[in-house]
């Protein structure tokens, strides 16, 4: 029997875990509000992101693993642990670090699979133009412009 916990489920648990901002830390109830909206939309921006892995990408969880286990990100894969070492407010940079793992496993699938395309070259602007039309423009902007 295998106690692992698989790779996607420790992502999103990641995701999901209050940010523990401190209203102390923000000058005005306005900073403060608008920092939380962003965090909120930070996790719907993985959220929106893994759905689309989800559909493109053949075995995304091992891609993932491999991904979280061989890569020199903030965000690694420790043993069954996700280990991430902040670099100026943990609040605002955990989401992002989890949608980079998915864009990052995006990026290399769809440019695998326009490489197999005989008319395709697979720039990175085939690439980018690929995954694009599947995204909101918000998270198109973020994490492909």
């Amino acid at each position: 029997m295998n106690n692992t916990t698989p790779t996607l489920a420790l992502l999103e648990k990641f995701v999901d875990q209050r940010p523990g901002l401190n209203f102390a830390d923000y000058g005005d109830v306005r900073a403060y509000r608008n920092e939380s909206a962003e965090i909120t939309r930070d996790r719907s921006d993985f959220y929106e992101l893994l759905r689309v892995a989800s559909r493109i990408v053949p075995d995304l969880e091992k891609k993932a693993t491999e991904y979280l286990t061989t890569s020199s990100d903030r965000l690694t894969l420790n043993g069954d642990r996700l280990q991430y070492i902040t670099g100026q407010y943990f609040p605002t940079e955990y989401r992002p670090a989890c949608s980079r793992v998915l864009v990052s496993i995006l990026w290399r699938e769809v440019g695998k699979q326009l490489n197999e395309k005989p008319e395709a070259v697979g720039t990175a602007h085939d690439i980018r133009r690929a995954i694009r039309r599947q995204l909101s423009r918000r998270v198109s902007r973020l994490y492909f412009s």
